[in-house]
């Protein structure tokens, strides 16, 4: 067997009491787990009065499969568990979460060390990889609970929908996860001038059409896209381009941009469970409904989109 270990963190503005005390209590999880998110009406069942060595959870569903957790080993700074996997496939894993105060707020790592069969060793960077995603996906949703109050990220599977052929002017850009922001806004500033300088009618919402992604690295390369009515001539650095009409896979995420990753990966998720084959290449599209100059946070509606094989 071939060891492995991730470990991602984040700091939180909270005492590092109160978020293990939180953690502690497997009935809280549902509030910011980066699986759960995904379906809502996953069976859970709790085990113990929660919080205790011995306690734990188990849940069962269709994308997020089955399995249990259990709590081990709990300090005032640290909590251990034991993870089972069921479904998709059988495993086990070491868990834990590690709170250490830094002032006002507290350094929270989440930690899990697990392995893979020596004959699997091509797919150990890949979990790591994955798993790492889903860390930082659930410690910024831990973050908002403990710090707002709630987490304003809402999914609804649309499933397959066909879309017509999209004409576009861009600007093509490329980063890691943490950098695509900045860029995207720098783009649309730009994007927004040129339509107006050459009074080109936008005929849609804008939108990001993620060309790859380097998963070791978490690195994307991407255009942000304006939808007008015909392909023209642009000046560079801008492009001009079309989308052909194809089949998609869509999920529609009501909330922060900062959570559109549990957009992404429901799309994936439900996708495979439904066995529904979707393209790699080009990634798919993030469609921004409405604008946030005009709406609340928590009001933001997007589109991930998925392109069918």
């Amino acid at each position: 067997m071939l060891n492995y270990t991730v470990e991602k963190r984040i700091d939180i503005e909270s005492t590092a009491d109160h978020v293990i005390e939180f953690l502690a209590d497997y009935r809280n999880w549902p509030e910011w787990s980066p699986w759960l998110i995904m379906e809502r009406e996953c069976k859970l069942d709790y085990r113990g009065e929660q919080g205790n060595i011995g306690d734990g959870y188990s849940w069962k569903g269709d994308l997020v499969g089955s399995g249990e957790m259990t709590l081990m080993k709990r300090t005032s700074h640290q909590l251990e568990m034991h993870l089972r996997f069921f479904k998709p496939f059988k495993s086990e894993a070491h868990v834990s979460f590690q709170a250490v105060q830094m002032g006002v707020r507290s350094e929270v790592r989440w930690t899990m060390s697990s392995q893979v069969p020596w004959y699997l060793f091509f797919l150990k960077g890949l979990f790591k990889t994955m798993i790492g995603m889903d860390y930082d996906r659930g410690l910024k949703m831990l973050k908002a609970k403990l710090e707002v109050g709630q987490v304003n990220s809402e999914l609804l599977l649309i499933g397959e929908r066909q879309q017509d052929n999209v004409d576009y002017i861009g600007l093509r850009g490329s980063g890691a996860i943490n950098e695509i922001g900045p860029i995207m806004r720098e783009h649309i500033e730009k994007l927004l001038v040129l339509i107006e300088e050459k009074h080109i009618p936008a005929t849609g919402a804008l939108f990001s059409y993620y060309q790859s992604m380097k998963m070791e690295t978490q690195f994307f390369e991407f255009i942000t896209c304006v939808p007008i009515e015909r392909q023209l001539s642009v000046p560079e650095p801008f492009v001009s381009g079309q989308i052909k009409a194809c089949d998609t896979y869509v999920v529609k995420h009501t909330g922060e941009c900062q959570f559109l990753g549990n957009a992404w990966s429901m799309a994936m998720n439900a996708s495979r469970h439904q066995k529904v084959k979707v393209k790699r290449k080009p990634l798919g599209i993030e469609r921004y409904i409405n604008n946030p100059e005009q709406v609340a946070a928590h009001e933001l509606v997007t589109e991930v989109i998925l392109f069918k094989r």
